[in-house]
């Protein structure tokens, strides 16, 4: 286990304790004191720490300092909150005075120890703001409810720090990454009007470098073309050129995985008639079943982190992360060494054979945003992790033909749910078939539908990243 996975191990139960207080606060916002909310808060901040940034920029250990407060907050806090069965509000009251004594000793010896590498002011920086991290899952067209999400925190005035995303999400991703300031209207009307599927999608050639083939390949670098120059006005961006960090999952297939390029090659020539579509998705399924059946082959490749792609260029591995195995093929068609040179480094790294959607591996990747925060790339641990899944397993019929795959995605899905903050699982997105959307009326209509579902999720949202009051201004008697 990872010192990442340790400290995950400690703070687990602190972490379940904070976002069920914010419930409970939202929920019945006069069941506590505003002092009382703003000390439990504090607390679970302190007890949560690890890694600090000191304003030199230096990282150091504060775990050890906070292990007290920590493990009596388990032992003595967090039952009075549990996940199901009764708040036992009362209890909160009396044990907030000495909450508020082992806060004040905890804080005043972590101050002394290290008074001559940061101040109270660096600590409650720290403590009484959280970080906003997004979390986008992958599901073609579904994806596209990303767009609802992005609006809804523009309207609260939130702006992300590190948007992490896998197969769509990684695109979505890109969008809101390009930018601080977010215009919902301005980006819906970036959309390319004239795209089509015949220019979108091209039969595969037959040409496999780097990406997993599939029966057509995804002209992704068109889409892309259109969009930045509409929103910036210049050419694609690299990951370092981004003002909100942005990382995209992808999924590597090691050596040792056997396919046929002969046969995606023979369905990208038999055009798009019905029986067609047919033996493409047949292929797909297949693709995709052959790869869950050989996990040790598959690896997760995090392009914006992962050593010597910082400077790669975003919608290329946007393009990998989307590149559906049997189905859509994404490939490098130049030489560019800042391109070639650092996928050849991850190849070689890795021992990989082929790279394709990141959706195959992690689909809602909770779990990697959680780990980056930790490794400080947005400076502060303090983070609220907000995972939005758009490719859950929903009997609807539109959704039906998708259930054996999503099925498949959905373990590790699961097993990321624990790292995210929050956790929202779409009911009415998109078909993943509507990728093209050429009308303004029907992107609007798509975001309006996705605010609609998050809006009783807003609440809890913006209480989560409400900044706490200064440290003594609810000091509890």
């Amino acid at each position: 286990m990872s010192r990442y996975g340790r400290h995950f191990v400690r703070v687990r139960e602190l972490k379940d304790f904070e976002q069920r207080f914010i419930r409970l606060i939202v929920d019945q916002p006069n069941v506590l004191h505003v002092r009382h909310q703003a000390l439990f808060r504090y607390a679970a901040a302190l007890g949560q720490m690890n890694l600090f940034r000191t304003p030199v920029g230096n990282d150091i250990s504060l775990s050890e300092d906070v292990d007290a407060l920590r493990r009596w907050m388990v032992e003595s806090l967090v039952p009075l909150l549990p996940e199901t069965g009764e708040v036992r509000v009362d209890a909160l009251r009396e044990i907030a005075p000495v909450v508020a004594m082992r806060v004040d000793q905890t804080r005043s010896q972590l101050l002394t120890r290290h008074s001559s590498t940061f101040g109270a002011e660096h600590l409650d920086a720290e403590l009484r703001q959280k970080r906003l991290v997004l979390v986008l899952g992958g599901g073609g067209g579904a994806g596209l409810v990303h767009l609802g999400t992005f609006a809804m925190l523009k309207e609260l005035g939130i702006t992300p720090e590190l948007i992490v995303g896998s197969s769509m999400g990684s695109l979505l991703g890109l969008v809101r990454a390009i930018d601080r300031s977010y215009d919902p209207v301005s980006v819906a009307l970036a959309m390319p009007k004239n795209l089509d599927y015949n220019t979108l999608f091209r039969p595969f050639t037959g040409y496999s470098r780097f990406g997993f083939p599939g029966a057509f390949h995804l002209n992704i670098m068109r889409l892309a073309r259109e969009m930045f120059q509409e929103l910036l006005g210049s050419g694609m961006p690299r990951f370092d050129d981004l003002p909100i960090k942005l990382e995209i999952v992808a999924t590597g297939v090691r050596k040792g995985f056997h396919f046929d390029d002969r046969e995606y090659e023979q369905s990208g020539e038999e055009g798009m008639t019905p029986l067609a579509l047919r033996r493409k998705l047949k292929l797909f399924f297949g693709a995709v079943r052959q790869l869950s059946k050989n996990p040790r082959l598959l690896t997760q490749v995090v392009f914006g982190s992962e050593p010597g792609t910082e400077h790669f260029p975003v919608i290329e591995a946007a393009g990998f992360s989307c590149s559906v195995p049997g189905l859509l093929h994404f490939d490098v068609f130049h030489d560019d060494p800042e391109t070639i040179g650092p996928l050849e480094s991850v190849f070689a790294r890795h021992q990989l054979l082929r790279l394709c959607d990141g959706g195959v591996v992690n689909n809602v990747p909770s779990k990697v945003a959680w780990e980056s925060v930790q490794r400080g790339s947005v400076g502060s641990r303090n983070a609220q992790i907000l995972s939005f899944d758009a490719f859950a397993p929903l009997s609807t019929g539109r959704n039906l033909i998708w259930i054996p795959i999503q099925q498949i995605a959905r373990p590790a899905v699961v097993a990321n749910m624990p790292y995210a903050s929050f956790h929202k699982t779409f009911r009415t997105p998109p078909s993943p078939l509507q990728i093209i959307v050429n009308s303004y009326s029907k992107l609007k209509r798509i975001i309006e539908g996705a605010r609609e579902e998050l809006e009783a999720d807003v609440p809890y949202i913006r209480e989560s990243m409400r900044e706490l009051p200064p440290y003594g201004t609810w000091e509890i008697g």
